[in-house]
């Protein structure tokens, strides 16, 4: 047997010694690759999602010009409305208008929510400071977003139910042409008060900038009835709806009934003209039905967009189709309030004309003005 130097042990004991060490480093080296990869795969994962990401920055700017023209002609358009119910020779009945403004009112709100809040948070920095002074004024308007969509619901809801008693039973039409009428709007307007009040203490809502998404839990506090209350506000938005398109139908149905029965009696000579005249729908009623119509529609066309475009697109596009149809969402929302005054210049055609002489005023007096 050969004998082993102790300089061969030493040198062997030692190489022993480092060959753990080494073996660590080099597992410590691919743990901090791994961690490096994770990041970058995060880092792609937030730019995708996150509106405010350089990546996203086409997005970004489109989503700021397309909020900022639809912001502007919501204002605009809305204002006008209120100016052509301030002329004294409108056509149209007081609980129209006023209810009307009520609507008018929740669009210049929400309009005003999207300029103060949306667009400058989308505008600043990702890592910009100030994330607590943040937090507190998305749950704000998180909460106020609430209580002026239910707002707007109702009152739409209010609306037609207003245009059902005017046409179909017109013998209880003096409840929408009295002070009762007064009482019927601060009755809504308290009803949606406090089913956001609700809201605030039994929900945690906020809207998340990055994505341009709602949030809102109400069962993470364990509160008790905050589960009621949660199926009790999805039940209420829900049923409000439909309960229009119900009653938009039932107008429809009454005034074909109306014109049947009238044209039966004509045809039976048993029907005066004072009966015939009776069971006619005015120009201006239809005006004030279709208008009410097509606003409740595209109301109820925003909540299903709302409720199922984003998930439908993100299934079927992938993730990378999220910010673009949650941009889609905010435009939509945006358009809705835009949406009755639009109607009413389109329907009306003596606002129409009221609406060019200004501007032909408007711009004749400017004209004079740069002359002289």
């Amino acid at each position: 047997m050969s004998t082993v130097t102790p300089s061969f042990w030493h040198n062997n004991r030692s190489f022993r010694k480092r060959l753990p060490m080494s073996k660590m480093v080099a597992h410590s080296y691919c743990i901090m690759v791994l961690f490096l990869i994770l990041n970058c795969h995060a880092g792609n994962t937030a730019n995708v999602s996150d509106i405010r990401d350089e990546c996203n920055t086409v997005e970004k700017y489109v989503a700021v010009v397309l909020f900022s023209l639809l912001l502007l002609y919501s204002i605009v358009s809305n204002v006008l409305l209120i100016f052509e119910f301030c002329r004294r020779d409108h056509l149209y009945n007081h609980s129209f208008v006023l209810i009307t403004s009520q609507l008018i009112v929740c669009n210049l709100l929400i309009s005003l929510l999207q300029i103060l809040f949306i667009l400058p948070e989308i505008l600043q920095s990702k890592d910009s400071s100030g994330a607590s002074n943040r937090a507190s004024t998305v749950s704000i308007f998180s909460h106020m977003d609430t209580f002026l969509f239910t707002a707007t619901l109702q009152f739409a809801f209010l609306l037609s139910i207003s245009r059902f008693v005017t046409i179909n039973l017109p013998k209880f039409h003096a409840i929408f042409e009295s002070k009762k009428l007064i009482f019927l709007l601060c009755g809504v307007w308290l009803l949606a008060f406090a089913i956001t009040a609700a809201d605030f203490y039994y929900c945690t809502a906020k809207y998340c900038i990055s994505d341009l998404r709602w949030y809102r839990n109400c069962t993470e506090d364990a509160k008790e009835g905050g589960q009621f209350f949660n199926k009790f506000y999805h039940f209420w938005t829900a049923f409000l709806p439909i309960a229009m398109f119900v009653v938009y139908i039932a107008i429809f149905c009454g005034i074909r009934h109306k014109r049947n029965f009238s044209l039966h009696n004509h045809n039976k000579r048993m029907s005066t003209r004072v009966e015939i005249k009776a069971t006619k729908i005015s120009s201006y009623e239809w005006s004030t039905l279709i208008q009410a119509a097509l606003t409740c529609s595209f109301m109820e066309i925003e909540i299903v967009i709302f409720n199922f475009l984003p998930a439908f697109a993100v299934k079927l596009f992938g993730e990378k189709a999220n910010i673009s149809s949650r941009i889609f969402v905010n435009c939509c929302i945006i358009l809705n309030c835009t949406i009755l005054p639009t109607i009413h210049f389109i329907c009306n055609k003596q606002a129409r004309n009221v609406l060019k002489q200004k501007c032909l005023f408007l711009k004749t007096k400017k004209y004079l003005s740069t002359t002289s």
